[in-house]
């Protein structure tokens, strides 16, 4: 094995080793005894529009697919990024989108500006509740300008140098960038990453409702970290628990909850990423 997968299958059992080591067989029983099963049906239910949403997302840069690939597609990624170690369900996203005969400068292209819209809606999300729980109207300031700027960011493009081959990227971000095509790719990311958090936040049901989302943005950030560990676990539950470790909460109630949290999405992105892998591997390559 090499090291590279070594080390975070390493961090995986060793997280693995202390919390169940740290946290008592029965208090984790009585956590999951008090998920009422039509909770988690609700939770699930917000998890499905969120990632119906993240998938439409890409529906007017990948028409050709149609929507029903597309969201294969992006099934599998999401599954993949979750279990495989080091970000290597990264690369799915690429490998699918190019079985299906996508171009791999779009699907870079998607790829990237997706990255970057997901980070605008923890962004935007993260300064609304601060604002409304503060009562601070410089957030609310704050996320009208990062508003404004991501629309607009479409014209980005003008800040590469024609040179060589950054002329071609030049040209290629110019004919497929517009403001409206950027205002449909914010609105669909803040409305994913929404209903995303209320998913989560509905499952467990914690009393703060913007600082658990902060602990649910740290969660989502871990996977951006260069040590990804085997299905997550270890970096996503500390990245989850540290804000909320930093106002003196207890530390086993952060652990367990982000263990609940980080599970109930492992699940549900298994729920639809293994049968769109299963379909996804039945389609003919198209070269």
């Amino acid at each position: 094995m090499s090291k590279k997968l070594l080390v975070p299958i390493t961090i995986s059992f060793a997280f693995l080793f202390i919390f169940f080591h740290y946290i008592p067989v029965e208090k984790l029983k009585e956590a999951l005894s008090n998920v009422k099963p039509e909770d988690f049906l609700l939770a699930f239910f917000f998890y499905s529009l969120s990632q119906l949403i993240r998938s439409l997302r890409w529906f007017p840069m990948m028409r050709e697919l149609g929507f029903w690939n597309i969201h294969l597609i992006n099934s599998a990624n999401i599954f993949l990024n979750n279990v495989l170690p080091a970000r290597t369900g990264e690369l799915s996203w690429f490998y699918y989108a190019k079985k299906l005969g996508v171009p791999l400068k779009l699907s870079v292209w998607t790829f990237f500006v997706g990255r970057l819209f997901d980070l605008v809606a923890l962004l935007f999300w993260g300064t609304i509740f601060y604002g409304s729980a503060k009562g601070s109207l410089v957030s609310f300031f704050f996320a009208l300008i990062l508003s404004i700027v991501s629309v607009l960011s479409y014209k980005a493009y003008f800040l590469i140098p024609s040179w060589k081959k950054l002329k071609d990227l030049k040209e290629y971000l110019r004919e497929n960038s517009s403001f409206k095509l950027f205002t449909f790719l914010f609105v669909c990311s803040l409305l994913s990453v929404l209903l995303k958090f209320l998913s989560l936040w509905k499952l467990l049901e914690v009393s703060s409702f913007s600082q658990f989302f902060i602990s649910f943005s740290f969660g989502e950030l871990s996977t951006i970290l260069p040590v990804h560990s085997f299905m997550g676990y270890g970096t996503y539950e500390l990245s989850f628990a540290l804000p909320s470790k930093l106002t003196g909460e207890p530390t086993k109630d952060l652990l367990l909850n982000a263990f609940l949290a980080h599970n109930f999405l492992l699940i549900s992105s298994a729920i639809y990423g293994i049968p769109s892998l299963f379909i996804l591997h039945g389609k003919r390559i198209n070269n």
